[in-house]
């Protein structure tokens, strides 16, 4: 098994040799904990990001959703009471249905061997709390969407933690938005996967045409054909979620920009980054 994984890692060493890039090729992947690292401490939490950040990730992979009472929150699921460890007969509720009061007298259920309470911080807190790394912020789509985006410009307009930011819109008209309220400077990241209405590759060619800085491509999607389009295009390509060593280590070979993995640790080893 180990020699068929060398000899794939050496193809795809000369393959992408051939890859013409107006990205510049980094040494290695970016490594961005994905949900703060979900497997290696309690996701989405501010504990998790600067854990992160403390062992050396490149940047942290978060979700907002907006509350009852319209708080930002860093929140992945759309109900209630997964995280937090109840029954999944007892999740019923939507964050939405939530004020931030309600979601915050419950804490996250401790993961990775953290002790101590944990509990769902707002989109501020990060930006005050996790003071370095990429903030990769997913904006999830819920009942309020419009007010979410307004809000994220709002407290994104004036934070000295914008160029740190890549937001991530479920699609091009978000992205213009975002992009209008915010300006250039603002880092997108759209995930062609998202819009099921029309063909990957056709979704993949509109947003390229946008030129946002980046795309999310699930890993097992990724090809040379890919990276050559983006990379051409001078947008960057980053593979979610990956915890594999040896299938991260052939996407570096083939020029992968970034990795969302869910543990860390195990990346930062095999490319020499940990702290």
């Amino acid at each position: 098994m180990k020699k068929r994984i060398s000899l794939l890692l050496i193809l795809l060493v000369v393959l992408a040799g051939t890859i013409y890039a107006q990205v510049t090729p980094r040494e290695h992947p970016l490594v961005i904990a994905h949900r703060g690292g979900s497997k290696e401490a309690t996701e989405n939490t501010v504990e998790a990001f600067q854990r992160a950040a403390r062992i050396g990730a490149d940047g942290n992979e978060m979700d907002i959703r907006l509350t009852r009472d319209g708080t930002i929150v860093i929140y992945h699921d759309d109900v209630f009471g997964r995280v937090e460890g109840l029954p999944r007969p007892q999740q019923t509720r939507l964050i939405a249905d939530m004020t931030y009061a309600e979601l915050r007298s419950s804490p996250i259920e401790p993961k990775g061997g953290d002790t101590g309470k944990r509990f769902a911080p707002t989109l501020q807190d990060v930006l005050s709390k996790v003071k370095t790394g990429l903030l990769n912020i997913e904006l999830k789509p819920c009942p309020k969407f419009d007010e979410l985006v307004e809000k994220t410009i709002a407290v994104l307009k004036n934070s000295p933690e914008l160029d740190r930011v890549v937001l991530e819109p479920p699609d091009v008209k978000t992205a213009e938005k975002l992009r209008n309220g915010l300006g250039m400077r603002l880092k997108l990241h759209i995930n062609p996967g998202n819009d099921t209405s029309i063909p990957f590759q056709e979704s993949l060619e509109k947003i390229l045409k946008f030129k946002p800085h980046s795309l999310s491509i699930y890993y097992k999607k990724i090809s040379l054909e890919l990276l050559e389009k983006a990379h051409a295009a001078g947008v960057e390509v980053w593979a979610w979620t990956l915890d594999s060593p040896e299938i991260a280590q052939a996407l570096a070979l083939m020029h992968v920009d970034a990795i969302k993995t869910d543990t860390p640790t195990a990346l930062l080893n095999i490319f020499n980054k940990r702290h």
